[in-house]
């Protein structure tokens, strides 16, 4: 169990309201899960979110298991799991299957239908973001995680997306197309002076700075789901970084040309 004053020391690390209630309804997750021993399991939590729950759940020494879809994923649940659930080498899986399914979209039209198209029609079910994993589109066909409770709920109530109407297919985690599922991306490769990260965007998406700075300035700009503020702040491999209304793209190799003094940055760009 974690105790008040515990709980206390852990909350001060935190500057943020929203990132204090994040730790806060993990820790009491987590008191829930020691006092009653059964499986538990947190909302769909972005990276930002999952590296907070994973260095409190480290800490205490938690027993636990991150369903990610795949390595495209994002959005991960984190499972809480009693000690003979692991001892017994059951299959985490199955485990999952239990809790979530994948919703899979067929629309009547084809190659009209856009990523935003689909999130904007999911959202205004009602359903807010922790209640949803990745959306991936693939084939013309969107595919989104959703836990158990609401399945009937999107199934007898998203008819359209757009201007199309679409059907609703139901499908296990563990069915060989969902675990087939990625992003659709495009390789990259830039040459600049600097790895701050207005530097890169401007680049990227053929910004002017001051263009860069101000979507910066108005929260426009996430690393790994993190909002962040400062210019200056550098890249690193594997960071997967989005801009509002520009897109969003994940750090690949970074290799230093030392004759040149510049960097040569291998990107993949989500499509």
């Amino acid at each position: 169990m974690i105790s008040k004053d515990e709980r206390n020391k852990i909350l001060s690390r935190f500057n943020e309201k929203n990132d204090k209630i994040f730790a806060s309804n993990l820790i009491e997750i987590i008191n829930k899960f020691v006092l009653n021993n059964y499986i538990m399991h947190t909302k769909f939590l972005n990276l930002y979110e999952r590296s907070i729950a994973i260095s409190i759940l480290n800490k205490y020494n938690i027993n636990y298991r991150i369903y990610l879809n795949n390595e495209w994923s994002e959005r991960a649940l984190i499972f809480l799991l009693p000690e003979e659930i692991l001892n017994e080498g059951n299959d985490m899986q199955e485990i999952f299957s239990k809790y979530i399914k994948c919703v899979k979209i067929i629309p009547s039209v084809k190659n009209k239908l856009l990523h935003k198209d689909y999130m904007g029609a999911i959202y205004s079910l009602g359903i807010t973001e922790e209640n949803i994993g990745d959306i991936f589109i693939s084939d013309d066909k969107a595919y989104f995680f959703i836990f158990n409770d609401n399945l009937n709920y999107f199934k007898y109530n998203l008819n359209s997306v757009g201007r199309s109407s679409v059907k609703i297919e139901i499908l296990s985690i563990t069915e060989e197309e969902v675990e087939k599922l990625k992003s659709d991306y495009k390789n990259v490769k830039i040459i600049i002076s600097s790895l701050r990260i207005d530097n890169i965007l401007a680049h990227l998406f053929k910004l002017s700075r001051n263009e860069v700075k101000n979507k910066i300035e108005k929260g426009e700009l996430f690393v790994n789901s993190k909002p962040i503020y400062f210019l200056a702040q550098n890249i690193k491999v594997n960071d997967i970084v989005s801009l509002k209304r520009c897109g969003k793209f994940k750090i690949g190799e970074i290799r230093e040309e030392n004759k040149k003094g510049k960097y040569v940055i291998n990107i993949k760009k989500y499509i």
